[in-house]
């Protein structure tokens, strides 16, 4: 396997024994290419919509072999744009529909995990970004109050319990929000995951 650049971590402790190629041609009704999240996110929910599909995913590698194999083994509901930059182009109702949808998919890969018995150690604690400087702490607040209306669920942590949380010195608070999740996997990261769907 190459091409790719270096075998990650999960990669590198995973089972990376390729299933059998298929035999011959078949028929599907759907076809998926790539076994990375997508693809078997995707087959997953047409199976669970329509059982009677049938439904074939190709890769060229392995299951999880792209992108899906070589992240930190951690979901977050995270949008590389701020909702208020979301809604400046396109409303406050999209906006927040975005959040919704980015914060409920978290607890969809916990509530698959569980429902179907996957061993990935899914936890949901959350992110903690501290604040050491007065220009961070107004910084943190200011996007508190800024997503405020898109239920993002961002909240202000004082002094306190922002130092408590990460155990550290120095803080004068920090920024919280609960739509955020690792998954190390025992030792397959995403791999776990990759293999059950």
């Amino acid at each position: 396997m190459s091409g790719q650049g270096p075998i990650s971590y999960w990669l590198s402790t995973a089972d990376l024994t390729p299933r059998a190629a298929l035999p011959g041609s078949t028929d599907a009704d759907v076809v998926v290419i790539g076994a990375g999240f997508t693809g078997l996110w995707t087959a997953y929910y047409l199976a669970a919509a329509d059982p009677g599909l049938r439904i074939v995913v190709l890769e060229a590698q392995v299951a999880g072999y792209g992108a899906s194999g070589r992240n930190g083994g951690w979901c977050s509901a995270l949008f590389p744009a701020s909702p208020a930059a979301v809604a400046r182009k396109h409303g406050v109702a999209r906006a927040s529909a975005l959040v919704a949808a980015m914060r409920d998919t978290i607890d969809e890969i916990g509530r698959v995990a569980t429902a179907e018995g996957v061993d990935c150690d899914y936890a949901k604690g959350g992110t903690v970004v501290l604040a050491r400087s007065a220009v961070q702490e107004a910084r943190g607040r200011a996007v508190v109050d800024a997503e405020a209306p898109f239920g993002t669920g961002l909240a202000w942590l004082a002094a306190p319990e922002a130092s408590a949380l990460c155990n550290a010195t120095r803080v004068r608070g920090g920024t919280y929000t609960p739509s955020y999740t690792k998954l190390p996997g025992h030792g397959n990261g995403p791999q776990s995951r990759i293999r059950f769907l």
